[in-house]
C-alpha cells in the first residue's frame, strides 16, 4: 500500500471505532494499519483517492512528454539524414533508380549485340570446342567492359 491510501477520517472510522487496530498513546500504528486495509480491502475495485483528476493529469503529462521525446527523436534522425546527404554519404531514391535503369539497360544492349557480333564467326566454325570459346570470349567481354564502367550515383 502507498503512504495513505485511505483519508485519515477512514482509518479512524476503521480501526478506533470498529477496534481492528488498536491505538497506542492516541496513535495509530502505520504497519498494523496497512496489513488491516489490505486484509479488508476488496480487490476487485480500485483504490479510491481524493483527487482522481490528478491521476488523470499525471497520466496526461507523461502521455505529453513521451510525444515530445519521440517528435524530438525524429527531428534528430531527419536532421542527420539532411546532414549525411549534404556530404554524400545518403543519395535521393530517384537518383539510384535512374543509375540502375541505365547500367541494366548497358547489360541488355550488350548481351543482345553478341549474336550480331559472333554470328559469322560461328558459322564458318564446324568444332564445338571452338564455338564454345568463341561465345565464352564475347560474353566474358560484354562482362568485363560492364565491370569498367563508372557509375555516376
Amino acid at each position: 500500500m502507498g503512504k495513505r491510501d485511505r483519508s485519515i477520517k477512514a482509518i479512524c472510522l476503521l480501526f478506533s471505532k470498529k477496534g481492528i487496530v488498536k491505538l497506542e498513546d492516541g496513535l495509530i500504528n502505520r504497519e498494523q494499519a496497512n496489513e488491516a486495509v489490505a486484509a479488508i480491502r476488496d480487490p476487485s475495485q480500485p483504490l479510491r483517492r481524493k483527487n482522481p483528476e490528478n491521476e488523470n493529469t499525471s497520466n496526461l503529462s507523461t502521455m505529453l512528454l513521451k510525444t515530445r521525446i519521440k517528435n524530438e527523436m525524429e527531428r534528430g534522425k531527419l536532421l542527420e539524414a539532411k546532414a549525411k546527404a549534404e556530404i554524400g554519404e545518403l543519395v535521393a531514391v530517384e537518383e539510384v533508380k535512374r543509375e540502375a535503369f541505365n547500367v541494366a539497360r548497358v547489360v541488355r544492349n550488350n548481351l543482345l549485340n553478341i549474336p550480331n557480333r559472333v554470328s559469322a564467326l560461328l558459322a564458318s566454325l564446324s568444332d564445338t570446342e571452338k564455338i564454345h570459346m568463341a561465345l565464352t570470349e564475347e560474353i566474358t567481354n560484354s562482362l568485363q567492359e560492364l565491370s569498367n564502367t563508372k557509375f555516376q550515383i
